[in-house]
């Protein structure tokens, strides 16, 4: 396992010098889980960003729904 230090307020630093070391690791283990899925929904909406500008970018290129059909069928 590895340390990370996260930035927090004064209060919250207090209350976690009084927690106890089983509290601790429980919080530990419930931040861990959340802070891997924060970070996977937000590559995921950078995708979905990406994936958005890309579609603009083609139909301002005049890319429609029929000539990318055609560009699939090609490909088979």
């Amino acid at each position: 396992m590895e340390s990370i230090t996260i930035n927090v307020g004064e209060k919250t630093a207090r209350e976690w010098e009084k927690t106890s070391p089983k509290v601790r690791l429980r919080v530990e283990k419930v931040l861990e889980e959340k802070i891997e899925r924060l970070i996977k929904r937000i590559k995921f909406e950078k995708l979905d960003m990406l994936m958005d500008q890309m579609s603009d970018e083609a139909q301002a290129n005049g890319l429609t729904e029929e000539i990318l059909q055609e560009i699939l069928k090609e490909d088979e």
